[in-house]
């Protein structure tokens, strides 16, 4: 037997507390008149487009400040070094050049004091490229530790550096697990470390060096301190691949059902039809949806549960309806 849908209409509106008024309901559709729209308190509100992309969960570390300091001030010893002997070196070749001159000019010198400053000439020069030597030697190590964009920061003594070594900025290695493909180095990720979400953090330039717990391709990160301490472990959000029109599903429109996620959109006064919603894309306000939805399309943010609730109520009093009729 057909179901009754006038006696669904009066038993809800008998035992729903504030949907006096006609409320009907069918699979995937609810129907308010005037008087039980505004005693229930629904609220509907236009999506908002936004654009997204396409996140990898990464892992990382917040590094300690302490060993960048401690190559700047290697790199400083080894540059004065190199510097000193440089300087040395220019002295004894000057003074070989005068003695020479002295020598040429009617032997004004003896064979022994040209010999003697050609030797202290070639002492130095050999200091001088000891001294250059060891400078590179800082560099190259460094450089495969840290990447030539870090080596730069501090040979350079950056305004990044600064902050870095005045505490105001953090340095982060950020690493993806092994296998996950990432096209280029994202300029940006979002970093979730204790009980905190959504610090932003700024690419400095990929790692030479992997983690070796996750074995991924690894970049350096800085970011406010604000949040963040050395020794910390955080997880990370990396943007990967092009961005994407949709718009933004807030959190309180969804709802679930028997492990669905679900979405009420407003058709027109009093009309609201259900829509599955996307859960693959996860945001700060809610989720992500590039399609299935148009931004100023209404969906209710207010009372989606009570229209759910309401939806499958119609259906069993349907149901009890026609066994009821045989």
């Amino acid at each position: 037997m057909k179901a009754n849908p006038i006696l669904a209409t009066l038993l809800i509106a008998m035992t729903t507390p504030g949907l006096a008024g006609e409320f009907t309901a069918s699979s995937g559709t609810v129907r308010l008149d005037q008087a039980a729209l505004l005693r229930s308190g629904i609220q509907a509100a236009p999506l908002k487009p936004a654009a997204h992309r396409q996140a990898v969960p990464a892992y990382g570390k917040v590094l300690s400040t302490q060993s960048l300091l401690d190559l700047r001030n290697r790199i400083i010893m080894s540059r004065s070094q190199s510097e000193k002997a440089r300087a040395a070196l220019e002295i004894s070749r000057q003074e070989y050049l005068r003695i020479k001159s002295l020598h040429d000019d009617g032997r004004n010198v003896s064979d022994k004091a040209l010999q003697a400053a050609a030797g202290a000439w070639r002492i130095d020069q050999a200091n001088s490229n000891a001294a250059r030597e060891a400078l590179d030697v800082v560099i190259k190590d460094a450089r495969l530790q840290w990447g030539n964009a870090i080596v730069r920061t501090v040979l350079n003594d950056t305004a990044l550096f600064k902050e870095l070594a005045d505490g105001k900025e953090v340095l982060i290695q950020i690493t993806v697990s092994s296998g996950v493909a990432i096209p280029e180095a994202p300029a940006t990720a979002e970093i979730q470390a204790d009980g905190k979400s959504g610090i932003k953090a700024n690419l400095v330039s990929p790692s030479p060096k992997t983690d070796a717990k996750f074995q991924g391709l690894s970049f350096f990160f800085h970011a406010s301190s604000s949040n963040l301490l050395p020794g910390m472990t955080v997880s990370a959000s990396l943007p990967v691949g092009l961005s994407r029109e949709g718009v933004v599903i807030p959190a309180s429109a969804v709802v679930w059902q028997q492990g669905s996620a679900w979405v009420y959109v407003r058709q027109k006064p009093g009309s609201f039809v259900r829509r599955p919603a996307p859960m693959d894309a996860p945001l700060a306000a809610g989720w992500f949806a590039f399609k299935g939805f148009e931004p100023g399309e209404m969906v209710v943010v207010t009372g989606a549960q009570q229209l759910l609730s309401q939806e499958f109520h119609a259906q069993i009093q349907s149901g009890d309806d026609e066994g009821d009729q045989d």
